[in-house]
């Protein structure tokens, strides 16, 4: 009977996706430039437009969370692989993104602004 839940519950396990989040520091980019994959969580800060990228995460379930901190310019994100679109346009400081890398390419479950609480990046 043990053998048979624990087959069960690998089944169930099988089809699901943990969140995994990276164990390191938060990262910093200015302007243009990769987007980190080994951290959960990048600062941005423009002077002027910039485009970011974004690999592919190492992980399926692997989160990132993006949040442009000081705003001299949009900052334009295109990862690799984007189930929503193909960009993500920060406008306004506080503007962020949280990501999460399934099988088939990043996908944001969350956007929004921590200044204004209003507004959010443009997901296109």
């Amino acid at each position: 009977r043990g053998f048979l839940l624990m087959f069960i519950i690998l089944i169930i396990m099988a089809n699901m996706i943990f969140p995994l989040f990276p164990d390191a520091a938060a990262d910093a980019i200015t302007d243009a430039g990769a987007v980190s994959v080994t951290t959960y969580f990048t600062e941005v800060t423009t002077t002027t437009a910039s485009a970011l990228t974004l690999a592919d995460g190492e992980k399926v379930g692997q989160m990132k969370k993006i949040i442009l901190i000081v705003d001299a310019g949009d900052a334009t994100l295109t990862p690799a692989n984007f189930v929503d679109g193909s960009t993500v346009t920060f406008a306004d400081a506080g503007d962020y993104v949280i990501l999460m890398y399934t099988d088939a390419g990043w996908r944001a479950i969350e956007s929004g602004n921590d200044a204004d609480g209003a507004t959010g990046p443009a997901i296109a």
